[in-house]
């Protein structure tokens, strides 16, 4: 019996992608988002791309300083190669997720394990996610006069039961685990050591913000240049819930989706949704080519080490 063909899976998430911007295009003008696309002052472009590039920077260095605080044996070169390969897979491939496993593979075949792999990546993700909320907590604060209304019907209690709840069962669970698998211990304590220095994971999450805020700015600066006026708050308030959902792994590099979250973001300050959609490809654009110039330059690095 012949089984049937399955899809690979990144294969599934590029047409999701696809289909969702195809969707967007047959929805909207599309010819007044080439026109606003187009339109963007080269000077603002050039800003746009130099403040990513400081993103990319800064997003490296925090995983220079991770693999650091884990006292791995791994030169800087390599520690820098194995960042650029990951880099190009998130371009390639499905969203984090593919750059997260290529750089496990990677770690594991210098050497590191498999305990110490995931270890430095979880580390790098806590990073990550507690500088994206450190962001979105404080533009919650910035936004709450004009979400006023909105947070004035939330059931407080409920959700806070309901939060309390889950860090109960939650923390539970990772206790028992701990107790129970010597591996777990292991790789708790691994990623612990990245966190372990009071000063150092506070200027570990400082760095994760600004990289989260670089991506903003960069934005904002293409803004900018299509002549827009979006308020601020937009970029601290409903851009960390737009990046949160672009990273979803349903996507090849978040194409489609970021899109159309930016569509629904945008409405609420009354920018038309053409305009939102040509802001997003020219942010993902931009992003594109810096992560593929450096994250190609970077994966070369790797290559020299090995021939020399």
């Amino acid at each position: 019996m012949i089984s049937p063909v399955r899809p690979s899976r990144p294969l599934v998430k590029f047409c999701a992608g696809l289909s969702l911007l195809l969707i967007l295009f047959a929805w909207f003008d599309i010819s007044s988002v080439l026109r606003k696309l187009f339109s963007i002052d080269a000077g603002y472009v050039l800003l746009a791309i130099g403040i990513f590039v400081l993103q990319f920077a800064l997003a490296c260095a925090r995983w220079v300083f991770i693999l650091g605080r884990q006292k791995t044996k791994l030169t800087i070169r390599t520690i820098l190669s194995i960042y650029g390969v990951g880099t190009l897979a998130n371009l390639f491939l499905v969203t984090s997720i593919a750059g997260l496993s290529v750089r496990a593979a990677l770690l594991v075949r210098r050497g590191e394990g498999l305990t110490g792999a995931l270890a430095i990546l979880t580390a790098e993700r806590l990073a990550a996610i507690a500088g994206l909320g450190l962001c979105g907590g404080a533009g919650l604060v910035f936004a709450f006069p004009k979400l006023q209304s909105f947070f004035l019907d939330l059931p407080y209690l409920l959700l806070a039961g309901l939060a309390l709840c889950g860090l109960f069962i939650s923390g539970g669970a990772a206790y028992f685990l701990y107790r129970r698998f010597a591996v777990l211990r292991n790789f708790a304590s691994r990623v612990w050591m990245v966190f372990s220095s009071p000063c150092q994971a506070l200027l570990l999450i400082a760095v994760s913000a600004m990289v989260v805020l670089l991506g903003f700015a960069g934005m904002a600066a293409l803004a900018f240049g299509m002549g827009l006026s979006i308020d601020p708050v937009f970029f601290v308030s409903v851009m960390p819930a737009i990046a949160l959902i672009s990273a979803l792994p349903i996507s090849v590099g978040g194409w489609g989706v970021r899109e159309g979250a930016m569509v629904a973001g945008l409405s609420i300050f009354s920018v038309p949704a053409e305009t939102a959609i040509a802001l997003s490809i020219s942010y993902g654009l931009g992003g594109l080519l810096v992560a593929l110039l450096l994250g190609a330059l970077l994966s070369l690095i790797g290559q020299e080490t090995r021939k020399a």
